[in-house]
């Protein structure tokens, strides 16, 4: 009897599914059960499977039959979009002779509400190493950012180039004393978008300066020792002008990390990083 029911249902048997997150449902006999695959899809990351049920007709029945009880597999809930297998014992449950069944996999979503959450996080690169981001984790958010180095507040009193200071206006001479760096700055505000349970990007648009400045002491004629010291920005290695920041975070129970990247005036582009916490 088993063997005759098993080699009956696998040329008769074709399928059906509701609902349009359940699909591609295929069903095949293995040893005295009834294994049925089907694909879960659609499924948004606020949005849980509570319950999987399997329903059964045959062709000509106006009505189905369930949910079928002898089911073991993939129907525990928590279920994520993806490939699962249900194996249903159906000599146990139902009379199959020589019949064209019909399956319907019936799944119970419920959806959450999606939390707005507070961010805090440092953020920088090599050339503003000293940042700071605000802002909230949600569904649509906000967030600001500023950024420096370390001589974002150094001034610059003249203007360098590859043929010396091109303004320099003391009545003595000058000398490079060697100190070099960078004098950045940036701030930017924007927009953060939830696209996955865990994952969240963010985009920006703000103002950013990045200028090469280098140390120059001043002299008199009569002097041999520095009687003053400046700093010159060098024209042909600084930029400044409209800033784009874009990246994505990760969340990971209240750790947050992130990653992305900078452009100034479309010029220059630099990477981010960025670790903080949610509350």
């Amino acid at each position: 009897m088993k063997n005759v029911l098993i080699v009956s249902f696998l040329f008769l048997v074709s399928v059906f599914a509701y609902g349009q997150t359940v699909k591609s449902i295929e069903a095949k006999a293995v040893e005295n059960k009834i294994q049925i695959d089907f694909k879960i899809a659609g499924l948004k990351y606020n949005q849980n499977i509570l319950n999987i049920d399997v329903f059964v007709k045959r062709v000509g029945d106006k009505q189905f039959e369930g949910p079928m009880e002898f089911v073991s597999g993939d129907i525990k809930s928590g279920l994520r979009n993806g490939d699962h297998t249900i194996y249903w014992d159906a000599l146990k449950e139902m009379l199959i002779e020589d019949a064209e069944l019909i399956f319907d996999v019936r799944i119970m979503v419920e959806e959450e509400d999606i939390v707005r959450k507070f961010m805090v996080m440092l953020a920088g690169n090599t050339l503003t190493p000293l940042g700071l981001r605000l802002g909230q984790l949600g569904k649509t958010s906000w967030y600001v950012e500023a950024r420096a180095s370390l001589k974002a507040l150094e001034s610059t009193a003249y203007t360098y180039s590859k043929d010396g200071i091109l303004d320099y206006d003391q009545t003595g001479y000058y000398e490079l004393s060697g100190n070099n760096g960078w004098q950045a700055y940036s701030i930017v505000a924007g927009v953060t978008k939830q696209v996955h349970r865990h994952v969240f990007l963010y985009a920006g648009l703000g103002y950013g300066v990045e200028n090469y400045i280098i140390e120059i002491n001043n002299y008199t004629y009569d002097s041999q020792a520095p009687v003053s010291n400046s700093w010159a920005n060098y024209k042909e290695y600084s930029t400044s002008g409209i800033e784009i920041d874009a990246g994505v975070i990760m969340n990971y129970k209240r750790l947050l990390i992130g990653a992305g990247g900078t452009v100034i005036d479309f010029k220059t582009f630099g990477w981010t990083a960025s670790v903080g916490v949610s509350f």
